[in-house]
């Protein structure tokens, strides 16, 4: 019995395709907005969080404290974060968009919602079993992850600690 490849695998397959995902929406919607893609990472949790802390962004991405602050040091001089004193901690600061930024975060997210539906769509008929089975495999690996007391949560961006 032949074994298949490791490109084969479905963990490979999974890895790819993030990563083509990714570099699709980096090559056609984030370089226009000249943001990165850890940048648009962190701008989306400030959006869904309201304003959170350096430090709760960090944890929600799984990103170093130096990485979520080279990142936040870029968005604010760039316009689109402003940082502000936690009024309940001297020892963190709060971010929060700018309304640039909302107007920036909001475009770019309605883009790739555009692309995902496009590309998506592709799959025909077992689109929503494709969902299903991801939103499926999002909790299996959540509880997987609570059994092993890590966080493993699924707003975790893998690709945010590569760069």
């Amino acid at each position: 019995m032949a074994t298949a490849s490791f490109k084969d695998s479905e963990v490979f397959m999974l890895h790819e395709i993030v990563t083509r995902l990714d570099r699709l929406a980096s090559v056609r919607i984030l370089e226009r907005e000249h943001i990165t893609f850890p940048e648009f990472l962190v701008m989306m949790t400030v959006r869904e969080m309201r304003t959170p802390s350096q430090v709760e962004v960090g944890a929600s991405l799984e990103m170093s404290k130096s990485l979520v602050s080279q990142r936040v040091l870029a968005l604010v001089k760039k316009g689109l974060l402003l940082q502000s004193p936690d009024p309940h901690s001297r020892r963190h600061v709060r971010l929060e968009l700018t309304a640039v930024g909302r107007r920036t975060i909001d475009r770019i997210y309605s883009a790739m919602i555009k692309q995902s539906s496009r590309l998506f769509d592709m799959l025909g008929r077992s689109h929503p079993a494709f969902v299903d089975a991801l939103r499926s495999l999002r909790k299996i690996l959540v509880l997987e992850g609570e059994s092993e007391g890590t966080s493993n949560r699924p707003d975790t961006a893998a690709s945010a600690r590569k760069s």
